[in-house]
């Protein structure tokens, strides 16, 4: 099957962002066709059309699904119930290594690593290998001088989230995350989910979301 250029303008269709096989097909009704549906944004490849506007909401920012004990949004079902299992402490995946357990495949994945030495991450400015992404995209803020973490108590900027970390507790032992209704601290985002439990709901403003509690911003 030829996939074609998502950047040529033969043979799409911009109404529901299909690529038949055949230009010609395009007219029309799509259905019924063998066809492959793509992103226009970053090519990701789809086998139906509900998947690919699902995909799409995450290019558009929209996150429509919202964790019912904590207020939190997500881009996507997948993402909600990935996040869920922070509430419940469900860690359905095991480590064959060492038996620690982890609530999704991608993080038992990369903790594997740990184990066999693997580092697929390359700085290609250094030539420096890290195990996990992120590591990477930390340690290039060296050479490219970039500080997206942002305090928003005096504004000072960090490369990562642990140097933003260290830097709130010089202001008198704050944490990263605050109460916007008692101004309680709280060293980790389980524990002010926690803490926010203790409030009654009629104190909690309507449009209260548990990102007001960050005391720092992120522009990564």
């Amino acid at each position: 099957m030829e996939l074609l250029d998502p950047r040529a303008g033969a043979g799409r269709c911009w109404c529901c962002f299909v690529f038949p096989e055949k230009p010609r097909q395009t007219g029309g009704n799509l259905r019924g066709t063998d066809m492959a549906v793509f992103c226009l944004l970053c090519g990701k490849r789809f086998q139906a059309q509900s998947a690919l506007q699902q995909h799409m909401e995450v290019h558009a920012g929209v996150r429509s699904y919202i964790c019912s004990e904590c207020n939190r949004t997500f881009p996507s079902h997948t993402a909600l119930k990935r996040h869920l299992r922070s509430h419940t402490g469900d860690h359905p995946y095991e480590c064959e290594f060492c038996g620690s357990c982890f609530r999704d495949e991608s993080t038992l994945k990369s903790h594997k690593r740990i184990h066999t030495g693997e580092k697929p991450y390359e700085c290609n400015g250094c030539g420096k290998k890290f195990s996990l992404k992120h590591q990477l995209e930390t340690h290039y803020r060296v050479h490219t001088g970039e500080k997206p973490f942002e305090c928003k108590l005096c504004h000072q900027r960090s490369r990562d989230y642990s140097a933003m970390i260290k830097h709130l507790r010089t202001h008198n032992g704050a944490s990263p995350y605050q109460c916007t209704i008692c101004t309680e601290y709280c060293p980790s985002l389980s524990s002010m989910q926690k803490h926010m439990k203790g409030h009654k709901p009629e104190e909690i403003p309507p449009d209260w979301r548990i990102e007001k509690t960050y005391l720092y911003l992120c522009y990564v």
